[in-house]
């Protein structure tokens, strides 16, 4: 008996590495990737150039995510700074924030319900292996970083309606929040599932309970303390008119993503729906919907990725359902050939599907976006460059993705008169001789038009 009980207690404390080392293998997979434009736009931008002062002022863009850039600007200059490959250590800050996630998402789910713990281990090992966690768990952007946040704040109001120790629960809450609005101001939205998620632990007349109002309220305030300072840039922001092309397409990547990442396992939140015990608990399901108002309601629709902010929330609800289930050995292993049985198809269709539905790669946040492809290469170009000495003048098309080939140029000292076309339309005239660096769906004859010369095919390399 004391053998089994020591066993059972070792399983359930070594669990949480099975997700951990899940999401360690799958992020370590990708960490050489080369860079693409938003994320070369970050770090040639605003991350390298700037002081730490100025990372906060120079909200000329939303792709400055400022909690995200000073992280990062902190992880360079402790461990990056003459790294033969700097964009692979740049990846591991958003690695480490992806599986310090994993971490407290798992421990929570174990404070909140207590017993078996593999319904936590099975969402979350599911979630590590996916491609959507392979892409934002690598990425140089604040997704991983938010993930890593409004977990903390699920922890805080686990504390603040669960135990006694409301003061830490509050601190953590705060920070949290703030830290989450200050790398992603659209995290407001995640930080309201975490609200909706603590709903049932308020009171029943939970209209009086205090606490909850407080926990609604808090992003707001985080957000115009963090903004407050610098809100002319900010609102400008609004102006940029940046956004998904078509609304209802933008609902179809969210939901085909979700759907993507955890496959048969999204029936779990019907047996989470129907063995609730009041309606609080039901309308935890309302986080689902989120996405909903936000791309419908807003001026344009917002890019499908800030989304995934949402994921420790649905997680949670997730591993709620499973430990509602009253499961036996023959029911876990049915579970887990019915998962790997319609997993591994599910991750060939979507892309598949996303294809065939006119779903550019270019637009494509979560299936195959192109950067994520295995011949993806910008590098590719520049041994081309170097073989043509002639081509001093170098055109770089908006859509050729400047920024990343500016930064592996100055990274392998090729020097050029690079002209790249940022914003779109900057570059108004070109000499005779230049060369033009266009991606495949550009079209030739356009540029030809706008500098009034001859174009001549010279080379193509991969995209």
């Amino acid at each position: 008996m004391g053998k089994r009980f020591v066993n059972k207690q070792l399983v359930s404390h070594y669990a949480v590495w099975l997700p951990i080392l899940a999401g360690a293998a799958s992020g370590a997979a990708v960490l050489g990737r080369e860079l693409w434009f938003d994320e070369a736009l970050t770090v040639t931008n605003f991350m390298l150039p700037l002081s730490w002062d100025q990372i906060y002022r120079s909200y000329v863009i939303p792709n400055n995510q400022i909690v995200y850039t000073l992280a990062l600007k902190l992880w360079h200059t402790l461990f990056t700074q003459n790294a033969a490959d700097p964009a692979a250590f740049w990846r591991l800050l958003s690695l480490g924030a992806a599986l310090a996630a994993v971490a407290v998402i798992w421990n929570l789910r174990k404070l909140i319900q207590k017993g078996s713990r593999w319904p936590q281990t099975a969402v979350l090992t599911l979630f590590a292996l996916s491609p959507l966690f392979q892409n934002y768990a690598t990425a140089l952007r604040g997704y991983a970083l938010s993930w890593l946040w409004v977990a903390l704040a699920l922890a805080g109001a686990w504390l603040i309606f669960q135990t006694e120790r409301r003061k830490q629960g509050w601190a953590l809450y705060g920070f949290a929040a703030l830290a989450a609005v200050g790398t992603v101001p659209t995290n407001l939205l995640a930080l309201g599932g975490v609200v909706l998620y603590a709903l049932p632990w308020s009171r029943r007349d939970f209209l009086r309970d205090r606490r909850l109002w407080g926990l609604a309220l808090t992003p707001f305030l985080a957000l115009a303390l963090f903004y407050g300072p610098i809100f002319p840039a900010f609102f400008h922001t609004f102006t940029l008119n940046e956004g998904f092309a078509g609304r209802w397409r933008a609902l179809a990547v969210i939901y085909g993503a979700f759907a993507a990442t955890f496959g048969v396992v999204l029936a779990a939140e019907f047996f989470r729906f129907r063995t609730a015990r009041d309606w609080r608990e039901r309308l935890r399901t309302a986080v689902w919907l989120l996405p909903v108002p936000a791309v419908l309601l807003l001026h344009q629709a917002p890019f499908p990725r800030v989304f995934c902010t949402l994921l420790p929330v649905l997680i949670l609800l997730l591993s709620d359902g499973l430990g509602a289930i009253a499961w036996n050995r023959v029911k876990v292993w049915g579970a887990v050939v019915l998962v790997l049985a319609v997993q591994f198809p599910l991750r060939r269709a979507v892309p598949m599907l996303a294809e065939r539905s006119a779903l550019s790669c270019y637009e494509d946040d979560y299936f195959q976006p192109w950067y994520m492809a295995h011949d993806y290469s910008v590098r590719a170009l520049l041994p081309e460059l170097r073989r043509h000495p002639e081509a001093r003048t170098v055109f770089l098309s908006f859509n050729s993705d400047p920024c990343p080939i500016l930064f592996y140029a100055a990274l392998e000292d090729l020097r050029r008169d690079f002209r790249p076309d940022l914003p779109a339309g900057r570059v108004g005239s070109l000499p005779a001789g230049a060369w033009l660096i266009l991606r495949r769906d550009d079209d030739p004859a356009v540029f030809a038009r706008r500098f009034g010369r001859t174009l001549l095919p010279a080379a193509r390399c991969g995209d």
